[in-house]
């Protein structure tokens, strides 16, 4: 009887081999000769994308119109941009790619959408009264004069209090309501001037038709808030009754 002859699985040998040191030694030797060619066709494809121009670069394109003036605290805030990948031979000079590079500064022309945003588009100080405007804010003048202007003492950043004084009305008496708290300054006039002067003040869209009204029709007077700290309290609206009424007790 012939003696049964065994056939050794060629898988089992390898495993045996590879857990050999000898065997340990030849894959390390495979995995980094294949990341070397890997790596060796990465850095020629990049070579070539380099020579080509075509390396991809983010960079910030305007989404819609941003006219001069624009703040770039707003274009920020607002995301009047997007990034944007393309490649390196169009990135124009200056090109941003970091909004924080916006803050404190104006657009100096109109951006219109496609267009990159460079450094050169925004400066500090560019447009000092419309970058302090945004959305539905408003920049209004209304015409003031002597104490109820705080002339020579109101000035550019100061927020203030508005009251509207009307006279006559259906009993004949005058009546005085707070018509806004917390009115930002933008312009304040100087005290050399004795002549009606303007104050130009940021309101709602709302806001500024109603001062326009107030302002044509009865008069505004201004009472400062303190620059920090301020609380309000609720909107007062005063007559003759009211203010011969009973005492109200001073601040101290």
């Amino acid at each position: 009887m012939e003696a049964a002859t065994t056939r050794q699985n060629p898988i089992d040998g390898l495993r045996r081999f590879l857990g050999t040191r000898r065997g340990s030694f030849l894959v390390a030797a495979i995995a980094a000769a294949l990341a070397a060619a890997t790596l060796a066709v990465y850095l020629n494809n990049y070579k070539k994308d380099v020579r080509g121009g075509s390396v991809p670069t983010q960079v910030m394109i305007a989404d819609r119109l941003i006219p001069a003036g624009t703040s770039g605290d707003a274009v920020a805030a607002g995301r009047l941009f997007r990034p944007t990948t393309i490649a390196q031979d169009d990135v124009k000079a200056g090109a941003l790619t970091d909004a924080a590079a916006l803050t404190g500064k104006s657009a100096t022309r109109d951006i219109f959408p496609g267009q990159q945003i460079v450094s050169g588009d925004f400066v500090k100080g560019a447009d000092p009264l419309r970058g302090q405007l945004t959305g539905t804010q408003r920049a209004l003048a209304i015409p003031i004069s002597g104490a109820p202007g705080l002339i020579g003492s109101l000035r550019a950043g100061d927020h203030v209090d508005v009251f509207a004084s009307f006279t006559g009305g259906s009993n004949g008496n005058g009546v005085l309501r707070t018509i806004a708290q917390n009115v930002l300054v933008l312009q304040a006039p100087s005290a050399e001037t004795k002549d009606t002067q303007q104050v130009l003040l940021r309101l709602g869209d709302s806001q500024a038709a109603r001062f326009a009204y107030a302002s044509d029709n009865g008069k505004i007077w201004f009472a400062l808030r303190p620059p920090t700290g301020a609380q309000s309290g609720r909107p007062a609206t005063v007559n003759q009754q009211t203010v011969a009424g009973p005492q109200i007790r001073a601040v101290p």
